[in-house]
């Protein structure tokens, strides 16, 4: 009867291992099947260039030296899942006066470059109350 109880506390010592493992492994196979199906992003199954796509989301930021935009963006259905990410301007177009944090309205598509690059064009400022599709993970990392 003690070599029962013995392996009791052994199971209870492995048993939440054994539920991180089983949950990592489900959380890898859905991100596979994402992946997939050219819900990723940079998927190498679908190197297509995409778009342009009508897009909505929050300026976060402009970095000039590479000139490129950082936005928050709602979910692309059948493209991308929401995100925050970083967007090249097309060549010779001018970032629109925004502050971050201002909700814009913008096309965003990708090129087959060096890989696929994604770029945000025809920002235009979006009423500051409109609201916006982001989940709570997303709209607690940028603040929204």
């Amino acid at each position: 009867m003690g070599g029962f109880h013995a392996w009791d506390r052994q199971i209870m010592k492995i048993k939440p291992l054994l539920v991180l493992l089983a949950a990592t492994m489900l959380s890898v196979s859905v991100q596979a099947e994402q992946d997939h199906q050219g819900h990723g992003h940079d998927s190498e199954a679908s190197q297509e260039a995409s778009g342009p796509h009508e897009v909505r989301g929050i300026f976060l930021g402009f970095d000039e030296g590479e000139g490129r935009v950082t936005m928050a963006h709602e979910a692309i259905p059948d493209v991308m899942m929401a995100m925050r990410m970083h967007l090249r301007l097309p060549e010779g177009q001018a970032l629109p006066a925004l502050e971050p944090g201002d909700k814009v309205a913008f096309r965003m598509f990708s090129r087959i470059e060096a890989g696929r690059v994604w770029y945000a064009s025809d920002l235009e400022l979006l009423p500051s109350q409109t609201e916006l599709e982001l989940p709570p993970q997303l709209r607690e990392a940028v603040g929204y």
